[in-house]
């Protein structure tokens, strides 16, 4: 049954009550005319007051009196005794229909208000409270559930089984997220500490893949990927519009990366050290390899040399403390420096 037929039925048992107390009305002028006519026709003047008569003309002035008001608490019940109205003496109302068990609730809390519709295997619920409201719609056993906050906080939270989904725009979350239980799963938007950002987490609950502004660069764009805490790799923008990515090792030290402003690709050892280098060549559009020491100093490179049209490639010989290159273009098989 529709809250408005709820509505419709207690309408229809105030009318009735309205209608007995017209009734009372008609009675109480029929036996004043009655009373009339005796004291017209009595000999010996008007009869006795009968107390019976007078009783019932003071409750019909009280009732004429009160026409319309009902105090409070009092209920409306139907004809087989299921009560269809009833209003406590803080206003708290309940509505029910004749038959079914689904009923409408209004109460007050506080400077608060909330109006409920029930359905025997789940609800619907509205409350609006001194600082704002909020709408809550819920299924049966509340397996799924949906609710929207507006306050000093607002936001909308939808619920099925164990996962949630919450957008707000207040200063805890400014954004979308979405859980597993009680874990992270994904979020678009801010989190406490933390500024816009898109943010994706394992069944764990850590975070896997982040993409944002990085502030250390202006703002520029930042994605890192990662298994577990640990990050695995990332990109980002560089102030200049260049790019520069790095890859890290299982222990978490930095193992290669991509150098945009160099056009360079760099290898590193465990103490973070660059041990190989590919790149573009400072002296040409040419290209060159540096092979390192384990300080990062050269002792072998590789490349185009320009003066010659042709490749070059010289060793550092710690030994005789010099440098041996072979070159296109040098005499012989190579020439000790």
């Amino acid at each position: 049954m529709l809250a408005s037929d709820w509505f419709n039925q207690a309408n229809e048992s105030f009318v009735l009550l309205e209608g007995k107390v017209k009734n009372l009305e008609e009675e109480v002028d029929d036996l004043k005319n009655r009373v009339a006519q005796l004291e017209a026709a009595q000999p010996g003047g008007k009869p006795q007051p009968d107390p019976r008569i007078d009783n019932l003309i003071a409750r019909v002035e009280a009732l004429e009196k009160a026409k319309g008001t009902v105090s409070a608490p009092f209920k409306v019940v139907s004809a087989g005794g299921k009560t269809l109205f009833q209003v406590d003496s803080y206003g708290n109302s309940l509505f029910q229909g004749a038959t079914g068990d689904g009923l409408i609730h209004v109460g007050f809390v506080g400077n608060g208000a909330s109006v409920s519709a029930i359905s025997p295997d789940g609800g619907f619920a509205a409350s609006i409270g001194e600082s704002g409201g909020m709408l809550q719609v819920q299924s049966a056993e509340a397996k799924t559930s949906a609710y929207v906050l507006a306050s000093d906080k607002a936001g909308l939270h939808l619920t099925s089984g164990e996962k949630h989904a919450d957008l707000a725009a207040d200063e805890d979350l400014f954004g979308l997220k979405l859980s597993r239980g009680e874990k992270p799963a994904a979020s678009f938007g801010t989190l406490p500490g933390k500024g816009v950002a898109l943010r994706l987490f394992n069944e764990a609950g850590d975070q896997v893949v982040s993409a944002g502004p990085n502030p250390a660069k202006g703002d520029a764009g930042l994605v890192s990927v990662g298994a577990g805490s640990k990050t695995a790799a990332w990109i980002l923008a560089e102030a200049d519009g260049s790019g520069l990515a790095q890859v890290f090792a299982a222990d978490g030290t930095g193992a290669a990366a991509l150098v945009g402003k160099e056009r360079a690709a760099v290898a590193y050892n465990q103490a973070g050290n660059p041990v190989a280098t590919i790149s573009k060549s400072g002296k040409s559009e040419g290209g060159t390899v540096v092979a390192r020491n384990p300080d990062g100093d050269g002792i072998f490179a590789a490349g185009f040399a320009a003066e010659y049209g042709g490749g070059e490639a010289c060793v550092w010989r710690a030994k005789r403390s010099n440098t041996f290159c072979l070159g296109l273009g040098m005499p012989g098989m190579g020439v000790g420096k």
